[in-house]
Parts: structure tokens; sequence; C-alpha cells
């Protein structure tokens, strides 16, 4: 995020009046590089300075995705004082977020979301005082600025106290501290008291974990060794995570619904978490060894700025790569007295929870995630805090974005296939071309009809095709079984497998929709992962599909059927349109029993999208030599007018005849677009042009 910060001035203060009881003040000796109280640029968080900082009341601001604040060292200068240091720098607090509305040309309102950095800017603290390596406290005062709601200038001052800063910290070392506003609270220019809490990052010593594991996670499964890919050795697992928020749906053993140790954060919580959030604090030298904040969010949304961290839902964790096993293995304990409003309180306390994280070497119909792990509790199962083992994977958005070497795909459904796909989807037709199945014209979005009408949208996309990885996996090798031997002569089929993700309206399921009760926030989500045949002689695709049945239930219901059908490459672009349906192969008597959806989306292949630019290039060629003629021929009747003044009449009629029609061609060759403007076929281009 781009943050465009209003700094503040190097003005000078009694810094004994307010920090001498804290560390006391100094003479300064000569500057100091080695010994630094943080990192050029050290992250923490914040709460407090509503009054400031939090601008919800406002009706086009809300509160930031995190209340997250950025420390920049400047100088740090050795005293006539041993181990106490004069630091200089900024303290930069992230404030509320602006949203933009605007109205499209489809009658549709979008929003567009910013930091509140144009007028008011982020809340910067020029800071200057004074550390000691010592007892670990630092203490600073400094000025900024802000704005009010009305607009003005705020001169805030205020003073920076943190304790726990040391050039040497562990797993159980959190920096935390408070700022206070030097102005009394009826003062305009007061600021709320503000608590701070930081994660440091110098001289870190990881304990929990060790350098290299190679008896595997203490406590885990252990899994066949070629089931997982490891990592090259240009890749590090500090690169595999160097993105922050890396979500993970949490998969909890069956029967956990009515269980009292179902959560990792204990009985109390009163919710079993959805998603897991693992973000990278730090990464060691040897690029072997990292940190990781882990959160569970009880909003259960993927969107990083609609949800903001939560300590009393969140684990700090050291992990560790073991090289053997190919696995990455994580010690993470709970943060105490979280629960408090002030970050000043935080501390860590058990570390009983462990977690594990592989990259499967193998994907299929039932294991279609990238990046897959276990979380578990080592207490015993009588003990307080104990919950069961939890799986969990990457999730749909963030899917294919972590890729090694060497992954495949297998295909396990191919006679069952082979059963459920009627022979006349493999009856060609010459006449008619239809995309090719390794192109990008396969992926597309769907709406939903059930038996009361449309009712839910959704998306489709190859996983894998044939021989050849797909776009979103381009390490990915499929096994020698990709392509089937058809047993229809002088056709030839192409294997293929797709992920097809499908939001439906809660008002609207109906039974077998959601066996389980599922749903939430009003929208219930379907994950169905399907393989199959695709005849690119007859635009068929048929696929075995299996849904996943929910959260508390890791089975699969596989006995789907998946009919798609492609319209040519050459039909009518205006009503083509991809059909298809999902079906149960149950009987209407089983529970998991589901009703025909049918589906189907606007085609948008990419050989009309080309015939379109060539299209569009052909009308500004024209519209640039009928305006060019246009130009000359006026020119011409000038110079003939003036040679002959008596034709002019003519001349004029003439010429007006000439410009209309260098003026009607290019009307004329875009009157398609200005009369059937489709909002699902048009792209509006910046020129002005409908595509």
């Amino acid at each position: 995020m781009c943050l465009n910060i209003v700094h503040g001035t190097a003005t000078e203060f009694v810094y004994g009046g307010h920090c001498d009881s804290v560390v006391p003040d100094s003479e300064v000796v000569d500057e100091e590089f080695n010994i630094l109280p943080f990192p050029g640029l050290q992250n923490g968080y914040y709460s407090g300075g509503d009054n400031v900082l939090n601008r919800s009341s406002d009706g086009y601001y809300y509160p930031p995705a995190s209340k997250v604040l950025v420390f920049e060292t400047h100088h740090v200068y050795t005293t006539r004082v041993e181990d106490v240091f004069k630091v200089e720098g900024n303290l930069i607090f992230q404030s509320s977020y602006y949203y933009e509305q605007s109205f499209t040309n489809h009658g549709r309102y979008s929003y567009s979301y910013s930091s509140d950095s144009s007028a008011r800017g982020t809340l910067d603290f020029d800071f200057h005082g004074f550390w000691s390596r010592t007892t670990g406290k630092l203490c600073m005062v400094g000025s900024g600025y802000a704005y009010s709601k009305e607009g003005e200038v705020l001169h805030l001052r205020a003073v920076l106290k943190l304790n726990n800063v040391k050039d040497s910290s562990d797993i159980n070392t959190l920096i935390t501290g408070t700022m206070d506003s030097l102005y009394p609270a009826d003062n305009p220019n007061y600021v709320d008291p503000i608590s701070v809490l930081m994660f440091p990052q110098g001289g870190y010593r990881y304990k929990k974990v060790l350098k290299n594991f190679n008896q595997g996670c203490p406590g885990g499964i252990d899994v066949p060794e070629k089931s997982s890919l490891s990592l090259s050795r240009t890749r590090h697992v500090c690169d595999m995570f160097s993105v922050q928020d890396n979500a993970f749906e949490l998969e909890y053993s069956s029967g956990c619904g009515s269980s009292k140790s179902c959560s990792p954060l204990g009985d109390d919580l009163g919710y079993s978490p959805q998603l897991m959030y693992l973000s990278m604090i730090q990464c060691s030298d040897d690029k072997l060894r990292l940190r990781f904040l882990i959160e569970f969010p009880d909003d259960n949304t993927y969107m990083r700025y609609s949800r903001s961290s939560n300590f009393s839902t969140s684990l700090i964790g050291e992990g560790s790569w073991d090289s053997k096993r190919n696995q990455l293995c994580i010690v993470a304990c709970r943060i105490e007295n979280a629960s408090s409003s002030s970050l000043e309180k935080f501390h860590v306390g058990d570390c009983s929870t462990r977690l594990n994280l592989r990259f499967p070497a193998i994907l299929s119909i039932r294991n279609t995630s990238t990046l897959v792990g276990e979380i578990w509790s080592e207490k015993a199962r009588n003990e307080s805090g104990f919950f069961d083992r939890i799986v969990f994977r990457d999730t749909e958005n963030n899917r294919g974005r972590i890729q090694l070497q060497g992954l495949k795909y297998e295909y396990m459904e191919t006679d069952q296939v082979k059963k459920s796909c009627p022979k006349k989807s493999i009856n060609g037709n010459s006449s008619r071309q239809y995309p090719d199945g390794y192109s990008a014209d396969m992926a597309f979005s769907m709406t939903i009809k059930g038996p009361k009408g449309i009712f839910g949208w959704g998306s489709s996309s190859p996983l894998a095709v044939g021989d050849h990885p797909h776009q979103m996996f381009p390490f990915l090798i499929p096994s020698s079984s990709s392509r089937p031997k058809s047993s229809h002569a002088g056709v030839s089929l192409l294997n293929i497998s797709y992920e097809m993700r499908i939001d439906v309206s809660r008002s609207e399921l109906f039974p077998g929709l959601d066996p389980f009760n599922q749903s939430s926030n009003g929208y219930l989500k379907i994950h169905i992962s399907a393989e199959g045949f695709y005849d690119a002689d007859t635009g068929n695709l048929c696929m075995v599909g299996c849904r996943r049945l929910g959260l508390h239930n890791k089975s699969t219901d596989c006995d789907i059927v998946v009919d798609v059908h492609f319209p040519p490459l050459n039909s009518d672009r205006k009503g083509s349109k991809i059909k298809g349906s999902i079906k149960s192969t149950r009987k209407k008597t089983d529970y998991l029993h589901l009703e025909p959806l049918e589906f189907s989306g606007r085609a948008y292949y990419s050989s009309w999208a080309a015939e379109s630019i060539w299209r569009m290039d052909f009308e500004m060629v024209m519209s640039v030599i009928s305006n060019t003629l246009a130009i000359v021929f006026v020119v011409l009747q000038i110079i003939h007018v003036k040679r002959h003044p008596g034709v002019c009449p003519s001349v004029s009629l003439l010429t007006l005849v000439i410009l209309s029609l260098g003026y009607l061609i290019p009307l004329v060759l875009n009157l398609e677009a200005m009369f059937n403007q489709d909002s699902e076929q048009s792209v509006w281009v910046r020129s002005g042009i409908w595509l």
C-alpha cells in the first residue's frame, strides 16, 4: 500500500520532565552504526488513539485492515553513560481507509478502497530520546501533525515509552509500551492513549525449533518421503511464505461440530474458526527457519481489508524446514492477556500447539491443494486446552501461488467417466470448429439455474489438460495415464480436470444442496473438482465430479456427473453460450442426492477478441483515411474556387457529399457497436470504442 505521509517537525521538547525516570538524559558522544534498538524498519501494532486514528464515525471512512505501525530508525548515538544511546526516528501509524463510490455504465455501484492519504495522510511522529540496552527501556518525545474531522490541522505532541527493547530476543520477548499525549484531555490537540506491540526482529534466537529437523515433526503423522515435493537449492522455505496472509481452510474431524475440544484456541472461544492465516514475521539468515503470526479470524473472510488482527485469536510461532521429509515444522505459542484493551499487558504463554506443512507431489480429483498441513496439541486429551487434530489446506484464492518443480496430476476416475458419459458426446461434426482443449477458452464463468430459476453464480477453470499443464500450474507434469485409450475409432479424446466454484443464496437452498447445513453469511459455497474427457470435434466435455461436503466432514460426494457443451468458434457471437448441467447419480431417496443444476455462461473466445481487435484497427485506419481525404478535398476545393470562381455552387455541393461520406464511413463501420452494446459481450476501450 502506498502511504502519503505528513511529516512532523523535530521540535525540541523538555525530555527530562517526561523521561528522566525511565532513561536519564545523557550527553551525546558519537554516532553508532552497529548497536541498534531496532532494524531499519520495525513493524508493530497499536490500539487506541481513536479520536485521531479511527475515522469510523465518518460515513466515508473505515478502520484500517489491521492497526499497524512502523518505527523507522534514523540515527543512533553513543553517550557518556555506558549502554545508554540516543535514538532518533519516526513512528508511523496507518490511518483509516477511504472508499470512493462510483456508478458504472451498467447501473451498478462499484467501490474502490485506498488509505486516507490525500488530504489527511497517515499519522507520523518525529521522535527523539534515549534507550538503555541494560534495562531494555526506550523513552522518546516528539511531535506530529494530523487533521480533525473538520479538516483543521492538529499539532500533536507525545511521549513514547517502550519495554523489552534489547539487542537480543526470543519467542518470549514482546516489545510493549504506550504513547501518551503531552496535552491535557480538554485540548483540541490531545490524542487518546495508544498502546503498542512489536515482535522484535533484532538479534533473534530460535529456541523452540532446531536448525534442521531430521526426525520429522514430533507428534505429526509421518507421510512417505516421495509424497511431498522438495525445495530446490535456489528456493528457500522463506521464499514460499514471503507473501503476507497465506490463507488456509481448516477441516475438522467428523463429529467435531458437537465436540468441545475442536477449536485450536480453546473451549471458551465460542466458535470453530474456518480459516487460518500465516504471516511471516522474519526469516533467519540461513534461510532455514522463520517466525509466523498465526491468526484465526472470526469473520471467515478471504478479504484482507475487511479483517483486523485479534491477538486473542492468534498464535506466535517458530518454524524450521525438515529437508529429509520435505515439510515445515512449527511450534506455536498463545499470546496471553490478549483480551485486554491494552497491548502493553500482552505476554507469551502456552507453547503446546504444533503445525506441519508440506507441498503434495501429486494432485488428484480428491486433492487439488498445493499446500496442506495439520495442527494439533501436545497436551493430553483430558488436559485443558487439548483439541483434536485439524487438517488445513490452501484456499482457492491462494491455490497455485506457491509452486514447486515436479508437481503431478493423476487421473483417478477414467473408468467411471467412460461408464457415466454417453457415447453421443463423442460424435464429431467436421463442419464446425470448437475450442482447443489446451487454450484459455476452456475457463468460464457461469450462472446457476435450479428448480426455481437462477439462484447462484460460479466459475470453472481447468486444473490439468492432457499431457500439458494448465497456465495456473506451469510446473505440473501429468502422469502417463493422461491420454485415455478411446474405444471409439477415429475419435481422439483429451483428458482434462477442472475446479468448479459455486456460490448459491441460502434462501434458495433445496434438499441435497447443503446436507450438513454448512451455509453461512447468507451463501453456500460449493466446491466441485472434476475430471473427464473433452472432445474438440463436438465441443462436449463430460466429467465425473467430487463435491466437498462441509467444514466438519472431510468426506466427498463423487456420484456427480458434469456435462458441458461449448459453442463453435464460428457460431453467432450474440447468442453463443456455454451450457451445461450438474447431476447426481444417486437415488432420490439418498440424503446426498442433488437435484439437477443447469448452468450457462457467455463464451469469450480469444479468436473472437483477435478479430475484434483487427476490426478496431481497420476502423481506425478507415477513420484516418476518410478524415485525411476530407482535408485534402477541402484544400482542393479552396484552390479550385480561386481559379474558377464561377463553379463555386457546384463544387460546394459535390464537396458536401464527399465530406458527408467521409464522416459517415466510420459511423457505419461502428454502427453495430452503437446499437448493440451487450453488457456481457462488449468491452469498453479507453479510446472510446466497443469491442
